[in-house]
């Protein structure tokens, strides 16, 4: 009889061997390079905000890193986690219960109750239980915990990254709200010393009400547009104060505008590096970790469970004897025979769960290339642009100067100066946003390759990064 339970038991412990998926890492296809011609590197600097040269940046960056309030709260997502896995390995750990009773018991043995007896006792017990791991069950939740704790970090992690773009792109959407709202100001002035010239040539008859009219509206426009421009302005610097976890009236933004910081670009290492460097894939990654441990715990509920025990206990009563000590031992197996469906349906809930996640983890590796090469796509044009501008804008405003000089003479007509008038405007406007496109292009290449990796970033379940 003893060999036969032997026999089932080493049977079943085989069987247990099985219970997977493994937590190896999906089977990927990864381009072998950009579709962007660019060059490539292996290396991006934790703090890669500091190649834009501004001083104010690398504060911001630095107080929205320790005051954010998603940030803040992401750790303490993490501790939930932690103590999650701390309450997932107890089962791991036998289990100690003391317990402890005293009992006084008063008798009366005569009649009219002039002589009693008292009874005093008392006994106390320690109960110690363990539950035989034999098929994983409790080792797969514990596996699932710590892919969670990892899932967690990386959750934070990418998390950052979002607040490090916002920060850096609300600083530099601000100082660019500033360069047009000055531009609109210059044009403001412009506008004024116009009107001035047509008042002039008006009252001497040179010309028309029509034109006083003409440049009255659109020296009107003009400051519609600045006042326009200001308030996005002042919301541009409340969001930034948000992002840094301060109040808006607690921070002024000093810079003025976009003149004096580098744009620079990131080498874009190989594709298949996304696979390690972005946290966001690190973290569908651990989250497939943690529904395949579900899976293998589903299965393993299938399987008897073997519970041993043992406990000691001393009592005492005076009445009787002295003190005395008990010992005794247990086990006990416990398995499924009947639950209506519920095991099955854990099970298929839990494998159903483990494929949604796969595919969550294909898309965001999709998703990954992708904002790579919009990225390096939205450089590349925003290079084009700046270039063609900057001349554009030079020319304008030859043709502005020129004009109203030719206006002031007579030797043109009065739209020729309005049309030269707004296309300066238009042209240094322009200029001014393919600036901030420019730098926002480089901000999001930087996201999008994961930002400065850090070798001592988790892994999910405890494995390696590959």
């Amino acid at each position: 009889m003893t060999k036969m339970i032997s026999a089932g038991l080493i049977a079943l412990l085989l069987s247990g061997c099985a219970l997977g998926p493994d937590d190896k890492r999906p089977e990927t296809e990864m381009p072998a390079a950009w579709k962007a011609d660019a060059a490539k590197d292996e290396t991006i600097a934790p703090d890669w905000w500091k190649a834009f040269g501004s001083t104010e940046l690398n504060d911001f960056m630095g107080r929205a890193l320790v005051e954010n309030n998603d940030l803040r709260a992401a750790l303490h997502r993490i501790e939930q986690s932690r103590a999650l896995a701390r309450i997932a390995g107890a089962s791991l750990l036998p289990s100690v219960d003391a317990s402890a009773n005293a009992s006084v018991s008063r008798t009366d043995t005569r009649k009219g109750g002039t002589k009693a007896t008292n009874d005093n006792s008392w006994n106390a017990g320690l109960d110690v239980s363990y539950e035989l791991d034999l098929f994983g069950a409790n080792r797969a939740g514990v596996e699932a915990a710590e892919a969670d704790i990892a899932g967690s970090i990386y959750d934070r992690q990418a998390l950052g990254l979002v607040v490090m773009g916002d920060v850096a792109d609300t600083y530099f959407l601000t100082l660019n709200l500033r360069e047009r709202a000055r531009i609109a100001q210059q044009n403001l002035d412009n506008a004024r010393d116009i009107l001035k010239i047509v008042e002039a040539r008006f009252n001497a008859g040179a010309s028309s009400a029509l034109e006083v009219a003409q440049e009255k509206t659109t020296l009107a426009s003009t400051e519609a547009s600045l006042a326009a421009v200001r308030q996005q302005e002042e919301n541009a610097e409340n969001a930034l104060a948000v992002l840094l976890g301060a109040t808006p009236q607690s921070l002024k933004v000093d810079a003025i505008s976009l003149e004096n910081l580098t744009v620079p670009v990131a080498a874009p290492f190989q594709p298949s590096m996304l696979l390690q460097r972005r946290p966001d894939i690190r973290s569908a990654e651990a989250a497939l970790a943690a529904a395949n441990a579900d899976v293998r715990a589903a299965r393993a509920a299938f399987f008897p469970t073997i519970s041993l025990g043992a406990g000691v206990s001393a009592f005492a009563n005076p009445m009787s004897a002295p003190v005395g000590i008990a010992v005794d031992a247990a086990s006990s197996l416990l398995a499924p025979i009947f639950s209506g469906g519920r095991l099955s349906g854990q099970l298929q809930l839990n494998k159903a769960r483990q494929a949604e996640l796969l595919e969550n983890y294909r898309k965001a590796i999709l998703v990954s290339l992708q904002e790579v090469e919009d990225a390096l796509a939205a450089v590349k044009a925003s290079q084009a642009r700046e270039k063609a501008l900057s001349e554009g804008v030079e020319q304008a405003r030859k043709s502005y100067d020129l004009s109203r000089q030719l206006y002031k003479s007579g030797a043109i007509d009065f739209q020729t100066l309005l049309d030269a008038q707004d296309k300066l405007l238009q042209t240094e406007d322009s200029y001014a946003v393919v600036r901030l496109e420019m730098l926002q292009a480089s901000v999001d290449l930087y996201k999008a390759l994961g930002g400065g990796w850090q070798s001592d970033s988790p892994s999910p379940a405890g494995r390696g990064p590959g």
